[in-house]
């Protein structure tokens, strides 16, 4: 893989007045820390706080920045729109709900130096446009559309790990459950069944069975466990009535990426990147550490490994 010419950071937006602007100018201190020109494309569908005219406004500021109008209330879909209106030869999905720290900015130059196919991991991640396009790209999925396409990439192209949910990080302590109800208004009637579209979603992305669900929350006391499995059920009944169905993978794609992420930090392919702060740690919950002992193939490295690849949430 040659040097990219361009690099493109692509998000898709919803309601994130309050955090954008913020979000969008530590975008732009990564970008002219990479070495390469670079562009930035947000889908936006459709914002009703101020965000989209936030948007509009530095578009017309900026020749390197791309809004991609839409109507729609699915991450994936405005994941795909904001790729396909992009052009770099690496891809920098993020959040506009996030502050990247400036220290990313050489993180990724030094990804690119590397010219490879692997993905970049971290709590910024980097993907080659060829490797998206080789499996498919972004689906339109409400949830875990980001799994949905990493588990196939990485089994195909592979992955380097570098520190990842850093404690204090925003991502960290923001969680998948604040990030989707930014796309619900309304009732709770609507905030319930845009949560139980998003359950159905994230069983197809990430290519779920009941099972794999109920072992990542075997800790939870017994009332729980049922009630979880009468929903992860009722979820997966639901996935088999969407036209998109789960990528095919003898393993689900949470324990491909975790598999992988393991791996490369065994490895130790972050000094590739030129790491010189404290060992990488992952940061996982005490049910993720449950289901990672009885299904993970590399596991067992890890808990003898030292120092310690892993902390707990």
């Amino acid at each position: 893989m040659a040097l990219a010419e361009r690099v493109s950071f692509c998000a898709t937006n919803l309601n994130t007045a309050d955090r954008l602007v913020a979000s969008l100018d530590s975008i732009d201190v990564l970008g002219r820390g990479v070495g390469v020109p670079y562009e930035v494309v947000v889908a936006d569908g459709p914002s009703t706080d101020g965000a989209r005219e936030l948007l509009e406004h530095r578009q017309r500021q900026r020749a390197d920045f791309r809004l991609v109008r839409h109507a729609e209330r699915r991450r994936g879909a405005g994941r795909r729109l904001a790729f396909e209106a992009s052009s770099g030869a690496v891809v920098i999905p993020f959040d506009t709900s996030i502050t990247y720290a400036a220290a990313y900015g050489g993180l990724l130059r030094a990804y690119l130096q590397l010219r490879t196919d692997r993905m970049l991991f971290s709590e910024i991640c980097a993907l080659s446009r060829r490797s998206i396009e080789e499996v498919g790209g972004w689906r339109d999925l409400i949830g875990a559309e980001d799994i949905d396409l990493y588990g196939p990439l990485i089994e195909r192209f592979g992955l380097i790990a570098w520190p990842v949910a850093l404690r204090g990080s925003q991502s960290a302590r923001m969680g998948a459950y604040a990030r989707q109800m930014r796309y619900v208004q309304g009732s709770s009637v609507r905030r319930l069944l845009r949560m139980y579209a998003t359950q159905r979603d994230q069983v197809i992305g990430a290519n779920y069975r009941v099972r794999d669900l109920m072992a990542l929350n075997a800790a939870k006391p017994p009332a729980r466990r049922a009630a979880l499995w009468g929903w992860f059920t009722f979820a997966a009944i639901g996935a088999r009535f969407r036209p998109i169905r789960p990528r095919k993978a003898a393993r689900n794609n949470y324990l491909i990426l975790r598999d992988a992420i393991l791996g490369s930090l065994l490895r130790g392919d972050y000094k590739s990147l030129a790491w010189d702060g404290p060992p990488p740690q992952l940061l996982l919950t005490v049910d993720e550490i449950g289901y990672l002992r009885r299904a993970s193939s590399v596991w067992e490295r890890v808990e003898f490994h030292d120092p310690p690849l892993y902390g707990i949430k």
